[in-house]
């Protein structure tokens, strides 16, 4: 058994950011008047290593299971000058798995993340739109309710 490494060794999740960027601006509709919104999204990969080595001759179960998920910053700015400021985690957008080791792995897992910017560009549209009740809620809070006059 000493050949045999129990990947609960290395079980610890790193979390490299990738350094890419998503970016997605709108407007929404208030009775205090138009809201400029931006979403920042920042996308990380997680990788985490599992499975063991098996001494030569035998199958290895050594495997790097990893997820692509995005920090997303919302900054709303209200007509009347009022600033709105949001920080959300989303689920993972990608995730995937490769045989071996994590670090042999790492460059091109980040290079097939960075390929799928187009799911990424989808999954922020997404997020800003379940977002849209919430910063209604708080131009709510911020103008009340309902329209004077």
């Amino acid at each position: 058994m000493a050949y045999m490494l129990v990947a609960g060794l290395a079980l610890s999740a790193a979390t490299a950011a990738l350094g890419m960027r998503v970016d997605h601006h709108t407007q929404v509709d208030h009775h205090s008047g138009p809201v400029a919104v931006s979403y920042r999204g920042d996308v990380a990969i997680s990788h985490k290593q599992v499975g063991t080595v098996a001494p030569a001759g035998k199958m290895s179960s050594l495997r790097c299971q990893w997820a692509a998920h995005m920090v997303v910053a919302r900054q709303a700015t209200a007509a009347g000058g009022a600033s709105l400021s949001r920080t959300m985690d989303s689920a993972p957008v990608l995730t995937g798995s490769r045989p071996g080791w994590c670090s042999t792995h790492q460059a091109a897992i980040t290079k097939e993340v960075a390929r799928k910017t187009a799911a990424m560009q989808d999954h922020l549209q997404q997020m800003a739109q379940d977002d849209h009740q919430m910063l209604r809620a708080e131009l709510d809070r911020l103008h009340g309710a309902q329209r004077a006059g």
